[in-house]
């Protein structure tokens, strides 16, 4: 399932590492040996972040076509078991910890990850949801093909966010 993003932004100042898209791109969700994953790919280096920025993913995800998402976000969850609550209206904020948020970066051939982190959710401009991931990232280097960022996550964690981009799209109607 792809996920719209008009912004999917990575920086680590400690590394002096930035990467973005160059363009809108797709947040995809997968399975992927029984972990369920977010993926954004083609990432680019565009600059080096600033030492006063904060590290972490930082994505917006458009929450249009909300008829088109919803069926996408329902015919997800069944394929991969997971059981959506009934629509309620969302909280300020959705929290769930991934297993694992990382990226890879080619060139300087870095692998950066936390295996202790924070995703949180919550609702950003106008048809929008702002997507962060926030935590104690270290970096490693090993070889890497593709510059992208991934996110693993737990069923129950990935179904609490599903729940929470669900109750975003129906309240932007």
């Amino acid at each position: 399932m792809l996920l719209p993003c008009s912004r999917v932004q990575v920086l680590f100042p400690q590394e002096k590492i930035c990467l973005e898209s160059e363009e809108p791109a797709p947040l995809l969700l997968d399975e992927h040996g029984g972990t369920l994953i977010l993926k954004a790919g083609d990432l680019k280096l565009t600059e080096t972040a600033a030492p006063g920025e904060e590290s972490g993913f930082f994505l917006e995800v458009e929450l249009t076509p909300g008829e088109t998402l919803v069926r996408d976000i329902k015919s997800f969850a069944v394929e991969q078991n997971l059981t959506l609550p009934p629509a309620a209206a969302p909280p300020g904020a959705c929290l769930v910890r991934p297993i694992l948020a990382a990226c890879h970066l080619p060139g300087p051939k870095k692998f950066i990850f936390a295996e202790k982190s924070t995703l949180e959710a919550r609702p950003g401009r106008t048809g929008v949801m702002d997507l962060a991931v926030r935590g104690e990232f270290k970096a490693r280097t090993v070889p890497c093909q593709e510059a992208d960022l991934v996110i693993h996550l737990a069923p129950l964690d990935l179904t609490q966010l599903l729940a929470y981009l669900l109750a975003l799209i129906r309240e932007a109607g």
